[in-house]
Order: structure tokens, then sequence, then C-alpha cells
């Protein structure tokens, strides 16, 4: 690979995150034609890259956690900078938002690990997902064994989320199951990593297909029950087909990544998108048997109420960069955020709170530790 200008980026998780972070790889490989990209990413999400056209080669991570994530990308980067400066690496880029990454953060996960990459991102921004045969082949022997050709409605149920945006029981998950199907010509898939059936013909599991099968099973769906996770995202994807969507999210989860906000930020349509704030299973059911009756445009204008912008990471990710003492990041931080919203008092009450109560709340964190031990 002599004079070929070798390029490392670093984007370990998740799933949702690395798909949104295949622009990235092609927008690199865009910028730096007959560049050699390799990706470092956690073992547990290698699986998204397979065949992906725009990666040369993975740098697999194994023991990858949310305690350790920030560990390892530190000990990627000073690895990388000792790279470059012997020559064996000629750039890096690390979109992950952790560590000082936090200053990125918009209020979108897309737009923020765009950031990361510090140069426009210019060409098309859907998914990259290459599929195999055999994966494409086993979606499709899924549908003919439960028939899904025979439903009017095959609804995609994402009921077990990774991205902590929403609390779901299996439980719970079994009852709005339950009512949606007494539409006669409904069938439901819980898809997620969990076994889940009652023996009810039409409520089936879909926990034997992959995250990647599971994207070629969209082509069999008709309409997507989701919460912002790796199923919806991966449903976004070039292998997969663009189904309607019903979304939970929690308003108060740690990351809020409505997908209405991100697809209006670059220029998609919501048309066939409902967001609920509620997890309240009456709610749900009620709007997706509606959209499954009256249509889902209707349906939309009765429920769809779009999240009221809200700031509560800005003061936790100031707190965290605090904790390391990340003032550049800090000032990022704020300016990236002044410059997407403006100077929303929301926005500003919860930069003063990351600023004021920081201190005290890492005081009181270090002494709830060492009482603990």
């Amino acid at each position: 690979m002599t004079g070929t200008k070798k390029i490392l980026l670093i984007q370990l998780m998740s799933n949702g995150d690395c798909l949104y972070a295949t622009a990235v790889a092609r927008q690199i490989k865009h910028d730096n034609p007959g560049c050699h990209l390799t990706w470092a990413v956690a073992s547990f999400c290698k699986g998204i890259l397979d065949n992906n056209p725009y990666v040369d080669a993975i740098k697999e991570i194994p023991d990858v956690n949310r305690n350790t994530a920030t560990g390892i990308v530190r000990n990627l980067r000073r690895e990388a900078a000792q790279q470059i400066a012997s020559g064996e690496l000629d750039e890096v880029y690390f979109t992950q938002i952790i560590d000082d990454n936090l200053a990125n953060y918009d209020g979108s996960i897309r737009s923020s690990i765009f950031r990361g990459y510090g140069k426009p991102i210019t060409v098309p921004v859907t998914p990259s997902l290459r599929l195999s045969t055999a994966e494409i082949e086993k979606a499709k022997n899924f549908a003919d064994k439960y028939n899904l050709a025979g439903f009017t409605n095959v609804i995609l149920f994402e009921f077990a989320p990774q991205s902590g945006q929403l609390a779901m029981t299996p439980a719970l998950a079994m009852e709005m199951a339950g009512k949606i199907v007494e539409n006669k010509s409904t069938a439901i898939i819980l898809s997620s990593s969990l076994k889940i059936g009652d023996g009810n013909p039409k409520i089936i599991d879909g926990s034997i297909l992959t995250l990647r099968e599971t994207a070629a099973l969209t082509h069999y769906c008709t309409m997507l029950l989701g919460c912002s996770s790796g199923i919806t995202w991966i449903s976004t994807s070039d292998a997969a087909k663009q189904l309607p969507m019903i979304q939970i999210l929690d308003p108060d989860a740690y990351w809020v990544n409505p997908i209405s906000r991100d697809f209006q930020r670059l220029g998609f349509s919501t048309d066939n998108l409902i967001e609920l704030y509620v997890n309240n299973p009456e709610i749900t059911t009620a709007c997706v048997s509606e959209a499954l009756t009256n249509g889902f445009e209707e349906t939309r204008k009765k429920y769809f109420k779009p999240l009221p912008i809200q700031f509560k990471t800005t003061s936790r990710s100031i707190y965290n960069m605090l904790c390391f003492l990340q003032f550049s990041a800090i000032v990022k931080h704020i300016k990236v955020n002044i410059s997407v919203f403006g100077w929303q008092p929301a926005l500003i009450g919860e930069i003063i709170k990351g600023l004021v109560f920081a201190p005290f709340k890492l005081v009181y964190n270090i002494i709830s530790k060492r009482l603990k031990k």
C-alpha cells in the first residue's frame, strides 16, 4: 500500500450509531479517492459493517461496554497519534459521542456524529448496509414460513431497545401485540434478541433473525412500531424497505433521539412518521389500530405532536467534561448548541446549571463512592 493514504475511523458502538457513521466512511472515501480506510469497532457491532463497500479493514475491539468505552477510545486515539507520527497512519477521525466528543451533541445523534468528522457531509446519508444472499434468503424463508403474504398488515415491533429510549417489558409487549392483532388481517413480529410468544399464530417471534436479516424482513412488512433503536435505524438503510413508523419514546431518557428531528435536519419527509411520548399501551394500540383502519395520514394528524426542544443532556455533558477538565470541549458544546438553537432560555439555564452545580455534584459523587467502599 505504498503511497496509499491510510485513515482510521473510530466509531465503536452502537449499531444505530455505526449505521449513521457509514455515511462518514462514504464521505472519507469521497474526499480521499483510493485511500485505505480502517474502522475501529466493538466486536458486538462488527457485523453491521460486513461487506460495506466503503470500509477496507476492520479493527475489532473486544470487551467494549459503556463503562470501558471512554478508556478504550483514549487508548485508540493515543495509539493513532503515535502511528501518525511514525508514518504508519495518515489521519484519524473520531465520531463516537463520548469523552470530549460530547461537545458535538446537538440534540440529534446523527448530526452529532457527522460533526465528529469535522468536514461537510456531501454524500448521501442513507446508512449503507450490504446483505448477503444467505441473509436475504433467510428473511424470505421466514416470511414464507409464517405466511406473511396472507396478511394485509404485517407490523414489525421493536420492543426491547438497547438505546435506552424506552422502558418496555416482554409482558407489556405481549399485551399490546394481543390488542393489535384483534384486527383479523394483521400479524405482528416481535423483534429483539428475546424469544417471546404465546402460541398465537398472529404474534410471531422474530428473535431467530439477526439485525441484518431483519433489514431484509422489512420488505415483507407494512409498518414499524419502534423506539429509535437499532431495528428502527436499520430499517432506514439502503438494504431495507422504508416503512411507515409509529415511534414510542421516553422524553426523559438520557439520550433522546427523535426520528422527526433527525429527518427534518436532513431534509427527509416525516409524512409517514408518528411519534408518541407516553408509554401507555392503550394510547399506542389505539394509534396503531386507527392507522390500520383510518389510514396513516389521518391518524398522524390526531396523534403526532413533536417533542418540544429540551436541553437536559447539556448540563449532564458539561458535568462529564468538567470531571476531566475538558474546558475547550465545554466551550465548543455551548457554541454548537447556540448555533443550532439560538439563545433559548432553557438552553442557557441548563448551561448555567451544569457550570454551577457540577462541582457540588462531583464532590457528592466522590464522597458517595468512598462511603460505599
